[in-house]
């Protein structure tokens, strides 16, 4: 390739959501990975959970993104077919001393705009899961899990739709701008 506007270098979940969101508005869009498949290194590689924001500091652009985007990929995964399962996930405090956590967790994550956080105790851990023993957990509906390499190749497939180019088999060796 001798030239593009926009060359995005690497052919996983984050890549191909770029190339998804910049082919909605600009053409000559270039994505090249170096793998035969998109998604063939650590995005098919992961757990796929979807996750809340319960873990990041009250206001910091990775809470904000987390929780928009925790919303927004439960949405794209609904309408491209994507497999998910939105199960939740429980934090549990194995004995009494890491209840605070629990907690300071609680408020972390309502301070960001989590919806639904609750604190449960023993008896409800084994009514969600009965293999987990706790004395409390806290409850996090909007948790999830998708199908990563299924989410890659929507991603993909979608901005393909749009115009976007996907070069696999394909390295980037140097960048050279140009005056235009």
């Amino acid at each position: 390739m001798d030239q593009a506007n926009i060359l995005i270098v690497g052919g996983g979940v984050i890549g191909c959501a770029i190339a998804r969101a910049v082919s909605e508005r600009w053409q000559d869009v270039f994505l090249v990975e170096q793998f035969p498949k998109l998604g063939m290194a650590t995005s098919t590689r992961n757990s796929g959970v979807n996750h809340s924001g319960i873990y990041y500091p009250k206001g910091s652009l990775k809470a904000r993104l987390c929780v928009e985007g925790n919303r927004l990929t439960y949405d794209f995964c609904e309408k491209h077919k994507v497999p998910f399962r939105h199960c939740g996930k429980l934090v549990v405090a194995a004995d009494s001393h890491e209840q605070p956590e629990l907690l300071a967790l609680k408020k972390r994550g309502e301070d960001n705009g989590v919806a639904g956080l609750e604190l449960v105790d023993a008896a409800e851990i084994r009514k969600h899961e009965p293999h987990i023993r706790g004395v409390a957990a806290l409850h996090v509906p909007s948790s999830g899990i998708v199908s990563a390499e299924e989410l890659v190749h929507a991603y993909a497939r979608v901005a393909t739709n749009q115009g976007a180019h996907m070069v696999t088999h394909a390295k980037v060796v140097s960048f050279e701008p140009s005056a235009s």
